[in-house]
């Protein structure tokens, strides 16, 4: 079975064909256009030395240079790629260890290498994050010289796998580079890499080509020449890049379940499978250490060590989700990862494209392994003196943070302690598994709702968030995130070329239709959950029903009613005059002050409208200190100008950021107050007096 796992399947083969067939067109191409490159350079000297045989003076010599020049320009941009220098992979997160400081590491290496029969890496290195890679400086040549690949291995990934996961993890990494079919893999992953530089990485090019043009206007039309036959070289370039980029996509998802076979061979199909489904929860825990310590700037807080602290709320999420633990870590099922991952874009590392965890983790478990091998434990635990290398890697994080004042040390007690409290104070009962993070409950109820109702046959609060419920949920916020990034691509504010989706590779040009992809994926899935919120809310009135408790139920539904009935247009003011004072906050020239500042004043209207509305409305009272309600009167009061002249009213603007900072603060405060009040209530009721409370359904 293990040699089965290991031999390249047929639709390997095919795809790698593909692809050595495609690199060759793309090869014939380009020796064509290197020929005409060479031919162009002849007939622009031979067009130089006519024009200066004719009448030597100077204006025929500046013609003769630029015609050469040209030709000279656009020969290079053919063979520019040749001559780049390595991209250098940036070390200075990283810390390089050697066998002697981590035996025990090195030898489960070892044994990889041994296994997979690939060579040892040139060197080791350990980083901050959840993560492993291998990782070398490459160029043109490299493709035909070996070049000793160097291996990274992230802290976070080891604090959050088991030994074994990480020896399957390392050998995915190593299966690369170990079969000799796969060197086919690696040769188009390099040529690829080789093309689009070409033709996408022309900055410094460009920079020569302006440099020579400067020289004299002589030049600027050669210039110009240079620039529009170089479109139609990248034009032809394009077409035929293309062509080889579909098969390289193809071979790239063959060439990743064949390393994660390799790894399987390694270690047995379980522990990769496992790791990939947890690393989603172990990102957002280290995530989640990293956000606290970044809000601490200002109290000048830090620690001395992240990793203990991702541990407890790695943990402390499985608990929370109701997750097994096993060997100190949480099993993640296929249900809860889809919960946790974020998003189907990657928008970096696009050469090394991954078909989807749902898709390997289905391949791995059809190979059916055995597990192999006696490593037990966490990860971490291999390292020699691992406190200390953790207590590094911390520090060197906090290298580049700039404190006011000495920071002072905050222990994994404190944090626990806060975040456990935060997370009380900031977050819904657990029992809806944060399925009102993102949604808010259904409002489109009347008073008479809560006078007809049937308690017969409704579901217990457990079964309304299941799995499956937070699976499809975590699938439309997905996309509606994803939707977002791909509206920035498309509209130029995100400079990116090309990008994966779902496992696939556009260009910014195909933003467009995935765009409505993704909008009709969004609209399915709300339709699916407007549906389900009306269900929750008939769940909870059937519930206050049977436990006596509807006037109190009541009370909180139509208290939250009337907040989150005006919470959508409160939202839309503070943004768009969050967004219309942006300039305020660059350098911007006196004109461009004055244009942006109508901008200002016309969403200054909608939002004093909202700040007069609370400043009338009770239930934002007991919320709003002294301080804040003074700037809010004192803002709806007066039309400021903001500007005038070449200055700045820095009083008006101060009042006008900290009114928005206010209200923005105050709203937030009272939809989530008076939210978890209703979503509270039902699972705490009290009842009306004189009345007894039934079994619970």
């Amino acid at each position: 079975m293990r040699n089965n796992a290991l031999k390249v399947s047929e639709n390997f083969r095919k795809k790698a064909i593909r692809s050595v067939l495609s690199i060759i067109l793309f090869v014939f191409t380009y020796l064509l256009l290197i020929v005409m490159g060479i031919g162009l350079i002849l007939l622009c000297g031979l067009i130089a030395y006519g024009l200066i045989a004719v009448k030597f003076m100077i204006v025929t010599l500046m013609l003769g240079i630029g015609f050469l020049g040209m030709g000279f320009m656009i020969f290079f941009f053919l063979i520019k790629f040749v001559f780049s220098s390595p991209k250098k992979i940036d070390r200075s997160h990283l810390q390089k260890i050697t066998e002697k400081q981590q035996p025990e590491l090195f030898k489960l290496i070892h044994e990889i290498v041994d296994e997979v029969k690939t060579n040892f890496p040139k060197q080791v290195y350990l980083s901050a994050d959840v993560n492993a890679s291998v990782f070398y400086d490459s160029n043109f040549w490299s493709m035909f010289f070996p070049v000793r690949k160097n291996l990274q291995i992230g802290i976070g990934l080891m604090n959050a796998v088991s030994a074994i996961e990480l020896k399957a993890v390392l050998a995915h990494e190593f299966g690369h580079f170990s079969q000799r079919s796969m060197k086919v893999g690696s040769y188009v992953y390099n040529m690829n890499k080789v093309i689009y530089n070409m033709l996408y990485d022309n900055e410094n090019y460009n920079l020569v080509l302006n440099r020579w043009s400067n020289v004299s206007s002589y030049f600027v039309l050669f210039s110009r020449g240079a620039i529009l036959i170089i479109h139609g070289i990248q034009y032809v370039l394009i077409s035929v890049y293309k062509i080889l980029n579909l098969n390289y996509m193809a071979l790239s998802r063959e060439m990743e379940f064949h390393a994660d076979a390799v790894a399987a061979s390694v270690t047995g199909s379980a522990p990769l499978a496992s790791s990939l489904l947890r690393l989603g929860l172990a990102d957002q825990s280290l995530s989640i250490v990293f956000k606290y310590y970044n809000a601490k700037i200002a109290a000048s807080q830090k620690t001395l060590n992240f990793y203990p602290q991702q541990y407890f709320v790695l943990n402390h999420i499985a608990a929370t989700e109701n997750l097994p633990i096993e060997d100190g870590l949480p099993k993640v099922s296929m249900e809860v990862y889809n919960k946790v991952k974020k998003t189907r874009l990657v928008l970096e590392d696009q050469w090394s494209s991954h078909p989807s965890i749902e898709e390997r983790v289905a391949k791995l478990m059809s190979l059916n392994l055995p597990l192999q091998g006696e490593y037990g434990g966490i990860a971490i635990n291999m390292l020699v003196d691992q406190t200390l290398i953790q207590e590094a890697m911390t520090a060197r994080l906090f290298e580049k943070v700039t404190y006011e004042t000495n920071p002072e040390i905050t222990g994994s007690k404190e944090f626990i302690d806060e975040y456990i409290k935060l997370e009380e104070e900031s977050s819904y009962p657990p029992v809806y598994k944060g399925y009102f993070d993102s949604r808010n409950p259904y409002i489109g109820f009347t008073a008479d709702d809560f006078e007809q109702v049937t308690v017969s046959g409704a579901p217990s609060i457990e079964q309304l968030f299941d799995d499956h419920t937070m699976g499809e949920l975590s699938n439309l916020n997905n996309s509606i995130s994803d939707k977002g990034i791909m509206e920035r691509i498309s509209n130029g504010s995100l400079e990116i070329k090309t990008f994966d989706y779902n496992g696939k590779k556009y260009s910014a040009a195909d933003t467009y239709n995935l765009i409505r992809y993704v909008e009709d994926e969004i609209r399915k899935y709300e339709e699916l959950f407007r549906i389900k919120d009306i269900k929750i809310f008939e769940c909870f009135l059937a519930h206050a029903s049977q436990q006596r408790s509807m006037e109190g139920f009541k009370e909180r539904a139509m208290a939250y009613q009337a907040v989150a009935a005006r919470f959508g247009a409160q939202e839309e003011a503070y943004i768009n005059l969050i967004g219309s004072t942006y300039f305020m906050h660059t350098t911007t020239t006196f004109d461009d002050i004055r244009n942006n500042l109508f901008l200002v004043k016309k969403y200054e209207v909608p939002f004093k409208k909202q700040v007069k509305l609370i400043l009338e409305s009770d239930i934002y009272q007991a919320d709003m200190d002294v301080q804040m309600k003074l700037h809010f009167e004192e803002y709806i009061s007066n039309d400021w100008k903001y500007f005038a002249d070449k200055f700045y009213f820095d009083q008006e603007i101060r009042v006008l950021f900290s009114v928005m900072a206010g209200y923005y603060t105050l709203v937030s405060q009272v939809h989530f107050k008076l939210k978890k009040a209703f979503l509270t209530f039902i699972l705490h009721p009290v009842p009306e007096i004189g009345s007894e409370p039934m079994d619970r359904v």
